[in-house]
């Protein structure tokens, strides 16, 4: 987005977002801790910006260069205080920013953020300045509905668990056990957190910091099994033992973590790789699911909230169709050939 349009918040972005806020207008009214996004800025009209609501929280991510003065988002400011009157804070985010302190997160408004949110009546410990995003991702709200729905009685393997939400709704769904795995343990802690606040009793989990190439491999040794399996990588990555690569290497992920699922069990994978095309993937997923071993149950849809409910490929760098958004997620119903079950 051109400096001006800072300065100015011209007209036509200035449109943009009123019309973008009118359609969350129960999310915003909402004094409630909820969450979710005000402005999506590749289907809404400025592919530079993002706003999201956390609780009382608005957290605007600009991928803009380096600004010289946090100056050039006070119109932007202005009109997120005028827009929602309960605001707490305002805190930007800027991706492209030399110092990693000003990625992590600098106040513009109030005295700091807040740190809990709730989601399909689950609490979740929330910390929008631990890493460039925001630790908790809003896109896949209709992924942790589906394991509060589905995961009764399962045992649970979340691999890149990041904060752990995705755990955190498989146990709030009543989940027998849940194993969290992330290569960060600063990252899990959150989830340890929200497990407190949900009063989850500490033998339904596990917190397992390490590679996941280590990780995985271990849990194969040992025969460990599970009845649902969690792939939601980052979209590059790479350690010593092992890269993770979203657009050319999501399948040889899937697997890694095959061989743990029980028969009868489910894989839930995610691709958030904004450059692999929704056709290109599923395409990949049906080879996957060639030899009759694996086979597409569902896709979860990004709720519509997030992205406006607008349709626009043509700004996007890859069309997701036949997914609603670029973030795909699909659930798979693994068999085994030694019929081996939990």
């Amino acid at each position: 987005m051109p400096r001006k349009g800072w300065e100015g918040l011209n007209s036509d972005l200035r449109q943009k977002l009123k019309t973008a806020f009118e359609k969350r207008e129960t999310l915003i009214a909402s004094d409630a801790k909820i969450a979710g996004r005000l402005f999506h800025g590749f289907t809404e009209g400025c592919p530079a910006l993002a706003l999201d609501l956390y609780d009382r929280t608005v957290v605007i991510t600009s991928f803009e260069k380096n600004a010289e003065s946090n100056e050039v988002f006070a119109p932007l400011c202005d009109l997120i205080q005028e827009s929602i009157p309960r605001l707490r804070c305002i805190l930007l985010k800027e991706r492209r920013a030399r110092e990693p302190q000003r990625q992590k997160g600098s106040v513009l408004f109030g005295s700091g953020p807040d740190r809990e949110i709730s989601e399909w009546d689950v609490r979740y410990k929330i910390d929008l300045r631990l890493n460039r995003d925001t630790g908790f991702y809003l896109d896949s709200a209709n992924l942790r509905k589906w394991l509060i729905e589905n995961a009764c009685g399962t045992a649970v393997l979340n691999t890149f668990a990041y904060t752990g939400s995705l755990g955190m709704a498989a146990l709030a769904g009543n989940a027998r056990f849940v194993l969290q795995t992330d290569l960060n343990p600063r990252f899990l802690q959150l989830f340890s957190e929200s497990a407190t606040a949900n009063g989850v009793a500490m033998d339904r989990y596990r917190i397992l910091p390490g590679d996941f190439f280590h990780v995985a491999a271990a849990l194969r040794r040992q025969n460990k099994l599970f009845d649902i399996a969690i792939l939601d990588p980052p979209f590059f990555s790479q350690t010593d033992a092992g890269r993770v690569d979203q657009q050319q290497r999501a399948i040889q992920l899937m697997n890694k973590i095959r061989p743990l699922i029980a028969d009868g069990g489910k894989m839930v994978v995610v691709n958030n790789a904004l450059f692999l095309s929704g056709s290109a993937y599923l395409r990949q997923i049906e080879e996957a699911c060639a030899d009759g071993y694996l086979e597409i149950e569902e896709m979860i849809p990004v709720p519509e909230s997030f992205f406006g409910g607008i349709s626009c490929p043509e700004n996007l760098p890859a069309d997701p169709a036949p997914f609603n958004h670029a973030t795909k997620i699909v659930v798979l119903g693994v068999r085994r050939k030694d019929g081996k079950n939990r």
